[in-house]
């Protein structure tokens, strides 16, 4: 048995998240809420425990404990980090090329001279 949030489980059924709530609601999906402050946290329970090829039955070494839930759960966090980190590092990659570009254009743009405002150039006209 594991214990996965509701968009974990949107994903690995490859259904949406109100096709998942209205399964939660008729029964055909089981879920366990934790009370978290004033408001509670929903894991939606996937039952995958593999079977034997011998006689098809489930393995009994597979226990849903508390400790192996959260082995489970520390596991798919882990492969979240490095898909996260993965990101997080092409987007730096991408970031550090584009400032490359804007300084690049930044030093070939020729100077440009500070004009006067142009109520000066009224000015000059007005008095001559």
């Amino acid at each position: 048995m594991r214990l996965l949030m509701k968009a974990e489980a949107c994903r690995e059924l490859e259904v949406s998240l109100s096709t998942l709530d209205r399964r939660i609601a008729s029964g055909q999906v089981v879920v366990r809420r934790e009370p978290q402050g004033l408001r509670h946290r929903v894991y939606v329970v996937m039952e995958d425990l593999p079977r034997s090829p011998e006689d098809g039955s489930t393995r009994a070494d597979a226990a849903d404990t508390p400790l192996t839930v959260a082995r489970e759960r520390i596991c798919g966090l882990e492969k979240q980090v490095e898909f996260l980190r993965e990101q997080l590092r092409l987007e730096q990659e991408r970031n550090t090329g584009l400032l490359g570009d804007l300084k690049e254009m930044i030093h070939s743009s020729p100077a440009q001279e500070r004009q006067r405002p142009w109520w000066r150039f009224w000015e000059q006209e007005n008095r001559g």
